[in-house]
């Protein structure tokens, strides 16, 4: 049966009043004033269709990867939100115990920023290459791969190292609305000729559809 370490984290969580394996990476969880649901959790460096297509005609509503480290290929959340399925690491997990409809849980970060692309009156389509890496379609005709970057302080070394984590991009998004964009960043970029941009300056940016 399942991981029992992993078990063990889910039925610490908020609202948990029970939790069993249905199967080698099915949960059923019992929370105590909510609706019961299933969850799929696995263990890839990077999720593809193949992992998750094996899920597509169960009653799971949330699919987990467990690794912090783990990414999700646009394939598979593709497949995911078709199906109406909720994607993402270990803490949309734990974030869907407490809603009502476990399958509408998202990620924050992403769906924000997502959201703010995808409304913009020049963006034709916002689809994923990776997790956090965002075909942006301009209505131009150029799609650019938007990279998704949580830091406080982005520096220069963040940036080459999201460079060699998520592949080659236009431009870098930094997702925390706080702290800055350090002088260094500049530097990088003119290196690896992209931009580096907050939302604010991402949008205008697309306004301006020079690129």
């Amino acid at each position: 049966m399942g991981d029992n370490f992993i078990l063990g984290l889910v039925l610490k969580g908020e609202n948990v009043a029970e939790a069993k394996w249905q199967s080698e990476n099915v949960l059923e969880i019992t929370r105590e004033n909510l609706p019961p649901f299933q969850a799929a959790i696995i263990k890839e460096k990077l999720v593809t269709i193949d992992h998750v297509q094996p899920f597509m005609g169960l009653p799971v509503s949330v699919i987990v990867n467990f690794p912090k480290v783990g990414r999700w290929s646009g394939d598979a959340i593709a497949l995911c939100e078709e199906h109406g399925k909720a994607w993402g690491q270990w803490s949309v997990l734990l974030r869907s115990l407490r809603k009502e409809f476990p399958e509408t849980t998202e990620n924050n970060e992403i769906s924000f920023n997502r959201r703010a692309l995808s409304q913009h009156s020049r963006v034709s389509n916002v689809s994923f290459q990776l997790d956090h890496v965002l075909l942006v379609e301009h209505e131009i005709g150029k799609t650019l791969r938007v990279a998704l970057l949580y830091q406080y302080d982005l520096c220069g070394d963040d940036v080459r190292s999201a460079w060699d984590d998520l592949g080659p991009f236009d431009l870098l998004l930094k997702t925390n609305p706080n702290g800055s964009i350090l002088d260094d960043v500049s530097e990088v970029a003119d290196a690896l000729s992209i931009k580096v941009f907050g939302i604010k300056d991402t949008l205008a940016y697309l306004a301006k559809g020079k690129f």
